[in-house]
């Protein structure tokens, strides 16, 4: 099993900061509405309890975006793990690996005409293609420069 670390862009990390923020602070707050207004009415009771339940589930989403943001190949899968999303991608249907080099990115295409772009740091890049190309030795690599065929 190997694990590549995503490799964010900055905007990625202030919006993923940004949203911790808020959903935190959006959970003290209704926490604190919540205590305050129980006694009081339950209307309000039950809308601070689903927001509060929200808010959580925010914050679980955007801090295991940070925590546990990665590729995995392992039996015969990449698994990119975006947090508690996950996604499963099978290599024996990689086509081709492709390194865009104006873009500096590294896009990875199907036999059923799809593709995603990996999004790990450059450096990692040729150990990600060899450990692929281990499970899947039919798998093209090769350097593109966007414009050309």
């Amino acid at each position: 099993m190997k694990k590549f670390r995503f490799n964010y862009p900055t905007v990625v990390w202030v919006l993923i900061a940004l949203v911790c923020l808020l959903s935190v602070a959006g959970l003290v707050w209704n926490i604190y509405n919540l205590i305050y207004f129980f006694p009081i009415s339950v209307v309000k009771t039950v809308g601070y309890i689903i927001i509060v339940l929200l808010n959580g589930a925010l914050s679980v989403v955007a801090i295991s975006l940070v925590v546990y943001g990665r590729y995995v190949i392992k039996d015969g899968y990449i698994y990119a793990c975006f947090g508690i999303i996950r996604t499963k991608y099978e290599i024996a249907d990689v086509v081709e690996v492709a390194y865009f080099k104006k873009t500096d990115k590294l896009v990875v295409y199907f036999s059923d005409a799809k593709y995603t772009v990996i999004v790990i740091s450059p450096t990692d890049y040729d150990e990600f293609v060899s450990e692929i190309r281990k499970i899947n030795k039919k798998i093209i690599y090769g350097n593109k420069i966007e414009g050309q065929a």
